[in-house]
């Protein structure tokens, strides 16, 4: 492949990879690839407008959290669930959200719409004493409720269904949604369809909310990239991609760039003095030097030098591994003057 082909191999996976990100920064400038309701998401079924406007609340610390509920420290704060499956109240979440509001937290959960009465609710309704009702002939975002409480408190309800309870857990408290459109973007734009008052008592008097990412699937496992932030190497890696743009530079085209006069006269490049270098050092050994050169001054000077002196020179090259040292002992014993 040539300079120029592979030049504009280089810049053809340039547009593309520039293609590819900017469709990718498309689909998630909205959050349509993230599911409903997280706060990464800014469409009308997203999450987003209720981070951002407690972001703007004076003194408010608002987070994302992509790891397992046992990992969230501290306490004092609201944890926000929401939309989850009702189905998917199993143990191991039920003991996850009262361990965390033990700690002193304040944890909200939200269900998602359901279509029927869920069916794998048992859990919930044995160590939470509550239990589900459904109303198919209700609007979608009132036909899920719940119909036993078991010790929780009413915080809301439409007519004589309850939509929101709330229970003491430790030092801190879990409360439930039959419904999480309240929490969407699109009820927060409508504000005679939001109710406000309702999202603060979900809230509580915390300052410190976490909007949980992790029940949707979107966990963070670490990177490459997040550990280079992390320990500030990303100077590091712009040195290295540079390095790489030149070995690739470096590759493509000739520096210095070659002379247009030797290229039209077609010489190689390489003169007769490196030529024999190169055969030297391939077939003859630096310890045998010196004797191959003396044959082959004495193939053609054999008459000027006596059969002593030849001898002697012999030896003196068979001996002296260093080739300098043994031509300048044998050039005296050749010749009163002149090189060899």
């Amino acid at each position: 492949m040539t300079g120029r082909n592979v030049a504009l191999a280089i810049c053809l996976a340039a547009v593309s990879l520039a293609g590819g990100l900017y469709l990718l920064g498309v689909q998630f400038a909205d959050g349509g690839a993230y599911p409903e309701y997280s706060s990464l998401r800014s469409d009308p079924v997203g999450g987003k407008l209720l981070y951002d406007t407690l972001m703007l609340v004076p003194g408010a610390s608002v987070a994302r959290n992509y790891l397992p509920l046992e990992y969230i420290g501290g306490s004092g704060a609201t944890v926000l669930l929401l939309n989850l499956d009702a189905e998917l109240f199993d143990q191991e979440l039920l003991d996850s959200v009262d361990r965390l509001a033990a700690r002193g937290n304040r944890v909200v959960v939200s269900t998602a719409e359901a279509s029927a009465l869920p069916k794998d609710a048992g859990p919930l309704a044995k160590t939470w004493k509550v239990k589900f009702g459904f109303d198919a002939q209700s609007p979608r975002n009132f036909r899920l409720y719940f119909a036993e409480l078991g010790g929780w408190k009413t915080i809301d309800q439409e007519g004589p269904k309850a939509m929101a309870i709330e229970r003491q857990s430790g030092k801190g408290s879990v409360v439930l949604f039959a419904d999480s459109s309240g929490f969407a973007n699109a009820a927060l734009v409508d504000q005679s369809g939001a109710d406000f008052t309702l999202i603060s008592k979900a809230i509580g008097p915390s300052a410190r909310v976490i909007f949980d990412e992790q029940h949707f699937g979107i966990t963070q496992t670490g990177s490459v990239v997040g550990l280079m932030r992390r320990f500030r190497l990303t100077g590091m890696a712009l040195g290295f991609a540079i390095c790489v743009a030149l070995f690739v530079w470096r590759n493509v085209t000739a520096f210095p760039p070659p002379d247009p006069v030797l290229q039209r006269s077609g010489a190689s490049g390489r003169t007769s003095r490196s030529g024999l270098l190169t055969l030297l050092r391939r077939h003859v050994p630096a310890s045998e030097l010196a004797t191959v050169c003396w044959n082959e001054w004495l193939a053609t000077n054999r008459r000027s030098v006596s059969a002593e002196a030849a001898a002697q020179a012999r030896e003196i090259a068979r001996r002296e591994t260093d080739p300098v040292k043994a031509l300048r002992e044998i050039q005296p014993m050749v010749h009163s003057k002149g090189n060899l």
